[in-house]
């Protein structure tokens, strides 16, 4: 069927709009990806599933965030993206790696020994004054993997005590006292979860020196 040309432009106006819109919407993205200082998170599947809450908790704080985060990886599997994110000197980086290290204690494929001078490698590939902040992980007993949970934070407190560039983010005081931020498998975040991660990685970062 024919359309009149009177028809047809409000049809096109329409279609204008729309445009517009994902012109404006696509614009706002670049943009609030392009300012801030940067800032690298190296983690395992907490960032994977919350790399959007986390993002945008990062932006809304003046961040600009890249998350490097793979799923079921442990502090010596990640070595090599923090190798690289050690590079960068111009940056923070949050490190959020340790729950699959405290399931491997839990079980006993490693020893609380060896976990220390695995964090101790991964600490040392850091730069004099290069603000680090590392996100502890659950040491609730009841929930999996929590009995290993005591060995990471112990060491990474006590590696706090004695290197001014390392921030502790206690993401086991969070989920102690707000358990309904996990999800029903014990270990990961709900989004509300995942939103409260990005508040704590913003607050430890907030105290890192100015670029």
């Amino acid at each position: 069927m024919h359309r009149s040309s009177s028809q047809a432009r409000p049809l096109l106006a329409g279609i204008s709009v729309v445009v517009a819109l994902s012109v404006l919407v696509a614009g706002c993205g670049l943009i609030g990806g392009s300012t801030g200082r940067p800032v690298t998170v190296v983690g395992d599947s907490l960032s994977v599933l919350g790399t959007s809450e986390i993002r945008d908790v990062l932006r809304s704080a003046g961040w600009r965030p890249s998350v490097d985060a793979y799923p079921g990886v442990t502090v010596a599997a990640s070595m090599d993206g923090l190798t690289k994110a050690a590079k960068k000197l111009d940056r923070p980086i949050v490190i959020e790696l340790g729950t699959n290290d405290t399931h491997a204690l839990a079980k006993g494929e490693t020893d609380v020994g060896a976990e220390e001078r695995q964090i101790d490698q991964a600490l040392d590939l850091f730069a004099r004054g290069q603000c680090v902040v590392w996100v502890n992980a659950d040491q609730d007993p009841a929930r999996p993997g929590g009995r290993g949970g005591s060995a990471v934070n112990n060491h990474l407190s006590a590696a706090a005590a004695v290197r001014p560039e390392l921030r502790v983010a206690d993401l086991n005081g969070l989920l102690r006292a707000h358990p309904e931020f996990l999800l029903a498998d014990g270990v990961h975040l709900t989004a509300a979860g995942s939103t409260a991660l990005g508040h704590l990685m913003a607050d430890a970062l907030a105290s890192c020196p100015p670029a």
